[in-house]
């Protein structure tokens, strides 16, 4: 049994919380966070005890009991809560993105290189079902890629709450790492732009990205957080890519269930994290297990390697600097 604990009871910890509970092999040692109220009430909500509750990071550390921890706290905070997990050598499950700029990145890169210890990236849809059958059709297609269309749209009620962050970080850079996933190129030329949509809020709310790739593949990217509530989504994604003799196409959500309920449209989510008979299912469980897999046994490749979400970081950071900066970024001076 591998015993983890969540560090961050925000949403997306919440999610770990009741997936690691769901999960055989894993066992929920506790969780972590700043704000005692928080972590109390989180921790009521999902039965677990109150001493299995921290408020100091270094306390939970010290743990010999403890195996591994989820990092699911704001993005500054990533590295340096890491590098006291590896101190202890505790493995680390780190949530995207797993830094904002490209020097943080890469000194994670070389803690995982330094150490024993597992530090995967939380780029969880490389284990959503639809995506790795994305990521097989692609790998098989008889003719070259010519472009890939990444979109990944959020109702406008969330901007406010998750714009500590670029939207590249926050939204895209699930889909360029689905760009490097999917691709054996790197990045030639970078051209970007931006629109501020609430004057109160410095981040852009609109943003749209061309990347060239050395293979000659174009990728767009799209990020718009004005969505309209009213369609009842968590958000609105696509992909798709034209290739020699063909074409491919991804929505998430689909159309598969829909639920009109009082006059509130609902599209109900049965991918990510469904729950099925009381259990969580889907890929974030599915990442979690790869986690538990690689602590347990070392020969097992990384699914998702870190050189991979420092070349992430390289490709949000060439995006937002064209974009504030309105010129074209070649790649060799990145």
């Amino acid at each position: 049994m591998v015993n983890i604990a969540v560090i961050g009871t925000g949403a997306f910890g919440v999610e770990h919380i009741k997936t690691i509970q769901s999960m055989n092999g894993a066992e929920l040692f506790g969780i972590c966070n700043r704000s005692e109220d928080r972590l109390l009430a989180v921790a009521q909500k999902y039965g677990i005890p109150t001493e299995k509750t921290y408020t100091d990071i270094t306390e939970l550390l010290k743990e010999e009991a403890l195996d591994a921890v989820v990092i699911a706290t704001d993005e500054k905070s990533h590295e340096p809560i890491a590098k006291e997990a590896v101190k202890f050598g505790k493995h680390v499950l780190i949530e995207k993105p797993v830094a904002t700029d490209v020097e943080t990145a890469n000194h994670l890169l070389a803690l995982s290189k330094r150490n024993e210890v597992v530090i995967l990236p939380g780029h969880m849809l490389r284990f959503d079902p639809g995506y790795v059958a994305v990521k097989e059709k692609l790998a098989n297609v008889s003719g070259q890629i010519h472009s890939l269309r990444l979109k990944r749209n959020v109702p406008v009620e969330r901007f406010s709450l998750h714009a500590r962050t670029h939207p590249v970080f926050m939204a895209l850079s699930h889909d360029i790492d689905q760009l490097i996933w999917n691709t054996n190129s790197r990045p030639k030329r970078v051209f970007a732009m931006e629109k501020q949509i609430d004057k109160e809020i410095e981040m852009p709310g609109v943003f749209f990205g061309l990347i060239e790739m050395e293979d000659g593949m174009i990728c767009s990217v799209e990020t718009q957080w004005c969505l309209p509530n009213e369609y009842g989504q968590y958000i609105d994604v696509e992909l798709e890519a034209m290739y020699e003799g063909g074409n491919l196409k991804y929505r998430f959500p689909g159309d598969t269930l829909s639920v009109m309920d009082n006059g509130h449209l609902a599209r109900p989510d049965i991918q990510l994290t469904p729950i099925i008979h009381g259990n969580l299912y889907g890929a974030l469980r599915n990442e979690l297990e790869h986690f538990v897999d690689l602590i347990k046994d070392n020969n097992i490749k990384q699914v998702v390697p870190m050189e991979d979400a420092v070349l992430g970081i390289e490709i949000c950071e060439a995006l937002i600097t064209s974009a504030r900066e309105k010129r074209e970024i070649v790649w060799e001076n990145v």
